[in-house]
């Protein structure tokens, strides 16, 4: 990581220190200013142009961003393109402040196009979605339009990137990742975390790790980090952990302690000993959880697959466990496991399933409520015939079907908070009936414009390609369960980065 930094192919050079704050006056039409706010007024803006004006996007603030930022490689250029121009959009669409725009859009350029991997075939290819893409983007749609008055962002924007290496295509190592984001030159006074914000993560990290210590580079663990982007102007990170998988053979030949837990363990209890570290009292938590998971036929187990925490002090952080059984991807499957089988029971948590239902019934009318079909069973379409099959960045080990829920663990409290990924890009015919189905959903909850105008924002900000065509942009619509009983949607995206 210390030497891909310095490699002005992929990252902004600082001749002079980035504004320790960030400027709140009139920015309207004065993106220079803004700009130089976060890379520093020793930066040097490039005369030449990633694109030329015929290929105006109609993007204001990208579109200056684009004439104003040298173009550092075609590395640079490539993902500029595909992922800054799709982000740009969805900052507009969701109302975000003019310099929030600018600035969150000259962060993506400095720092982070950078560790989105190479162009070309080396290395195994990204995790982060099934089509190879190494970052997936997603807003958090209100529940009503009194959640977002006049005058301030529509909806929550976040994005998840698998750090890798452009250089040699490997995945890079976390610790190595969080702590050059969150230093004054990789933060470029945005980042924002607070003293003790990492604890939690390296704790995860090293409860881990069993990789080696010589480079920057991780072949086990996997790694991906989350950026929560507030309307204010700054950003909070989220960790994301896969573990390695148990392989008892490569384990022993590279002398290699086997981990304490691995991937698609189905017996939680070794993560007693992550708690000790974070919080003890969350184990009363994971007790729900594993009784819950020891009453299950082993195939219907929720296997492990990632850990996640936020950046952010223990008092109001959380621990995610999200997993995925072998099989049951029906409503009374999706119903038990949100629910933990009835342990999570409350006249509160009865409205926000029938919520969730009748979400389910909008997506999947082929598998609604009433019928219970299975998913896999109903499902006549394979997913692999959607995909470029000469696309190399493919990951193989991705997953691609079955029904992913995560389970937050929160000191303080003994319940938990679980969350269910709906896999439209899996078993939805194509795009433009996702975006539609969410649409009918968001009206029937007070939330909305004219007809239509969900598919519209998508299909401006994925304009790569017709919605109708296929599925594949969509990844996942999820449905939260919240403190105090509230519920959030989320939709998943991904820019498809390597369609041509």
């Amino acid at each position: 990581m210390e030497t891909l930094v310095h490699d002005a192919r992929f990252f902004t050079q600082m001749t002079s220190k980035p504004s320790a704050e960030w400027d709140r006056g009139d920015f309207d039409g004065r993106v220079l200013k803004i700009v130089s706010s976060v890379l520093g007024l020793g930066f040097k803006f490039n005369p030449s142009t990633i694109i030329d004006d015929s290929e105006q996007t109609g993007l204001v603030v990208y579109d200056e961003l684009t004439k104003l930022l040298p173009p550092r490689s075609p590395h640079s250029i490539f993902f500029w393109k595909k992922v800054a121009k799709p982000f740009a959009s969805m900052l507009q669409s969701a109302k975000f402040p003019f310099n929030a725009q600018v600035s969150f859009l000259t962060y993506m350029y400095a720092r982070l196009l950078g560790i989105m991997g190479p162009l070309d075939e080396r290395g195994s290819g990204s995790l982060m979605t099934f089509d190879g893409s190494p970052v997936e983007l997603s807003w958090v749609i209100p529940k009503s339009t009194k959640s977002c008055p006049g005058g301030t962002a529509s909806r929550q924007l976040r994005f998840a990137i698998e750090p890798i290496d452009p250089r040699s295509g490997l995945p890079l190592k976390g610790a190595a990742v969080l702590k050059y984001l969150t230093s004054p030159v990789g933060g470029l006074g945005l980042v924002r975390c607070e003293e003790g914000g990492l604890d939690w993560s390296m704790s995860t990290d090293r409860f881990l790790s069993f990789h080696s210590k010589q480079d920057d580079t991780d072949t086990g663990n996997r790694f991906f980090i989350g950026f929560d982007f507030s309307p204010s102007g700054s950003i909070l990170l989220k960790t994301y952990y896969l573990p390695r998988p148990r392989s008892p053979l490569v384990d022993s030949t590279r002398n290699i302690k086997r981990p304490l837990i691995g991937l698609w363990d189905v017996n939680y209890s070794s993560l007693r000993t992550l708690l000790a570290a974070l919080d003890p009292n969350l184990t009363k938590s994971l007790n729900v959880l594993c009784s819950y998971i020891d009453g299950l036929a082993f195939d219907s187990k929720p296997r492990l697959q990632i850990l996640s925490v936020d950046c952010t002090r223990k008092e109001t952080n959380r621990l995610k466990l999200y997993c995925r059984p072998t099989r049951g991807n029906s409503w009374s499957d999706a119903e038990r496991a949100f629910t933990l089988g009835g342990r999570l029971d409350s006249p509160e948590m009865k409205l926000v399933v029938t919520r969730l239902k009748r979400l389910w019934d909008l997506l999947f009318p082929f598998a609604d409520s009433q019928s219970n079909r299975d998913l896999d069973e109903v499902s006549n379409t394979d997913l692999e015939l959607d995909c470029n099959e000469k696309n190399s960045h493919r990951h193989p080990d991705h997953p691609s079907g079955g029904l992913l829920y995560y389970y937050s663990l929160l000191p303080g409290t003994h319940t938990l908070l679980p969350k269910i990924y709906l896999p439209v890009s899996r078993y939805c015919q194509n795009d433009l009936i996702i975006a539609q189905a969410v649409e009918k959903f968001e009206a029937s909850e007070g939330y909305g414009g004219e007809p239509g105008w969900l598919p519209k924002e998508v299909s401006a900000a994925y304009n790569h390609r017709n919605l109708a065509e296929k599925r594949g942009i969509h990844t996942y619509v999820t449905f939260a369960l919240k403190k105090n009983y509230g519920w959030e949607l989320t939709m998943y995206f991904s820019p498809e980065v390597w369609e041509s």
